[in-house]
């Protein structure tokens, strides 16, 4: 299985450069590209360590077999 990374700098700025402001007043716009920034920086972050959980999770040999297990009683293969 292959872990995804993503940067979380990277992707903030990718979001900003996609996002046109609505407001007109500057500092408006300002606070929402904060803002955003933050909230993507974060949502990148927080992908990051769900994978890092999910990446170390899915190397567990006990892991595999539960999985094994269960997609065997659900495919009817008992």
């Amino acid at each position: 299985m292959n872990k995804i990374k993503i940067d979380p700098e990277k992707f903030a700025y990718a979001v900003l450069n996609n996002f046109q402001a609505d407001a007109i007043d500057k500092e408006r716009i300002a606070k929402e590209h904060i803002a955003l920034y933050l909230q993507s920086y974060l949502l990148a972050e927080e992908f990051n360590h769900l994978e890092d959980d999910k990446f170390k999770l899915s190397n567990d040999p006990e892991y595999r077999k539960m999985m094994l297990a269960m997609n065997k009683n659900i495919n009817g293969f008992y």
